[in-house]
């Protein structure tokens, strides 16, 4: 998956190749294909940060475009911001799309991070599936790791992000 770095609200740098609010249609554009460019077997994208960006339909529009181009790639909201348009507009796109459910580590916490996996577990069980987000973080390798056994006795199948989506 492509991780797109977008504008969030704070203004803390999410990296290069950010596509920001201040930016033309045509700029957009330009940036989320030279970002896929960087990750060419990508079959999917979520946002990096963006809770600026993604609540702005028009930049959310302009990178499903780009999406729609591609024609098989899907988006993952990483839902920064409860007013993501994210799925709305690649509904709106005809991209597959899902959305974030729990984020695994915003603690570098071993025992936090375990917690998190099973409230995504928890989730699963409930509605039938869940999407947790992680950081390549050596906690959250430690805690996946250890998870992992557990949560699969548990009946919890892991699967990869892109077959959770929906048009």
């Amino acid at each position: 998956m492509l991780h797109l770095p977008m504008e969030p609200l704070s203004e803390i740098y999410p990296g290069p190749g950010e596509v920001k609010t201040s930016m033309s249609d045509a700029q957009i554009a330009t940036q989320v294909q030279d970002d896929l460019a960087q990750v060419p077997l990508a079959e999917g994208v979520n946002n990096h940060e963006g809770s600026k960006a993604s609540a702005d339909p028009r930049v959310m529009r302009d990178v499903m475009n780009v999406l729609a181009q591609h024609g098989d790639l899907f988006f993952i909201d990483s839902r920064t911001n409860a007013a993501s348009v994210g799925a709305q507009e690649a509904r709106d796109a005809g991209i597959p799309f899902a959305s974030r459910d729990v984020f695994l580590d915003n603690r570098d916490d071993v025992a936090y991070t375990e917690g998190q996996l099973r409230e995504a577990a928890a989730i699963a069980e409930r509605t039938g599936s869940a999407i947790a987000i992680g950081h390549p973080r050596a906690t959250t390798l430690a805690a996946v790791r250890a998870m992992i056994p557990q949560l699969e006795a548990q009946g919890i199948t892991f699967v990869l992000a892109g077959s959770l989506t929906r048009r």
